[in-house]
């Protein structure tokens, strides 16, 4: 594995306030760099938040292309980690809405960073979401016929990114499913745990779904060494980020079971209770190989261990 390092100067980082935002911050930090955030709410903020105490947070929506350009000039970074996204959570399907947010936005924000006299690499967070549903892990290679509307502005997102990745060295990552301190309390290991500590039962699909989850630090670390790494100017990078292990989502659960249990819960879980949604992707895992390979380093966390670290 090589070493994670950033000398490149400041790094801003747009949806600092957001799930993996905090993370990335997080790490920032413990690696000495001077990172500034950009978005509509401060992440210095929250009593489970593992973002530092204080840092630069600039006021503004991705949405707002004077104010992002404003900011870009104002900073000056070398580097930029792009998070700032709508329609992560289920649900969301606004094609309009997320079209502003998801490619418009990036498009403000690339072309501010184009202007700079030395422009910055650039991360940018792609999704899993963006590929055709396939009966096997994605690749790299694999086309981008996305089945819902977030997938399909996030596919917009990095065709916007590779006509700019001419001007600058820009990589987009696309993580897959994702667990961590900090999920919103609607996702499947919150939601568990929460109802487990409530002495509730909790209602679940069958759980043949196979899946690949990372722990948020990781994904967070992926950003770093993505940015640490950039590739040359002239064409696009993209990556998927994943653990490489495929599971079932009800080894997925029934492994947080288990660390509930040690912890002295005893979740009751009923498999079966609730059928597959409508749009259900059964097969969600990803090929890591070209992640291993360009950045000599894969997701370290085991499963087990990530999912006890929820609990304490």
């Amino acid at each position: 594995m090589s070493t994670l390092a950033w000398s490149g100067g400041l790094v801003l980082v747009t949806g600092a306030s957001g799930f993996i935002g905090r993370h990335v911050l997080a790490m920032g930090a413990r690696l000495g760099v001077e990172s500034h955030s950009f978005g509509r709410k401060s992440p210095f903020a929250g009593p489970d938040s593992p973002t530092p105490a204080k840092g630069v947070f600039h006021a503004g929506d991705i949405e707002d292309e004077v104010r992002v350009r404003e900011v870009i000039h104002q900073a000056a970074p070398a580097g930029i980690i792009h998070l700032a996204a709508g329609g992560v959570e289920y649900g969301q399907r606004d094609l309009p809405t997320l079209l502003r947010a998801n490619a418009l936005g990036l498009a403000h924000l690339l072309e501010a960073a184009s202007t700079l006299p030395r422009p910055p690499a650039v991360v940018c967070a792609g999704s899993g979401f963006e590929y055709a549903p396939l009966d096997r892990a994605r690749r790299e290679s694999d086309p981008l016929l996305p089945n819902s509307a977030y997938g399909a502005t996030k596919a917009a997102a990095s065709a916007i990114a590779a006509v700019y990745a001419g001007r600058m060295p820009i990589t987009v990552l696309r993580p897959f499913s994702i667990y961590g301190r900090g999920e919103s309390p609607g996702r499947l290991a919150p939601h568990i745990i929460a109802k487990a500590r409530a002495g509730e039962p909790v209602d679940l699909t069958p759980g043949e779904q196979l899946r690949d989850y990372a722990g948020v630090t990781d994904v967070a670390e992926a950003f770093w060494r993505a940015l640490a790494q950039p590739p040359a100017i002239g064409a696009l990078r993209t990556l998927n980020v994943a653990s490489g292990r495929m599971i079932t989502l009800r080894a997925f659960v029934e492994t947080l079971a288990e660390a509930l249990r040690q912890a002295g819960f005893k979740p009751e879980l009923r498999f079966g209770a609730r059928s597959y949604r409508r749009d259900e992707m059964m097969n969600y895992t990803a090929d890591i190989s070209l992640l291993r390979d360009t950045l000599a380093w894969t997701p370290a966390t085991p499963l087990e261990s990530g999912l006890a670290h929820l609990l304490t």
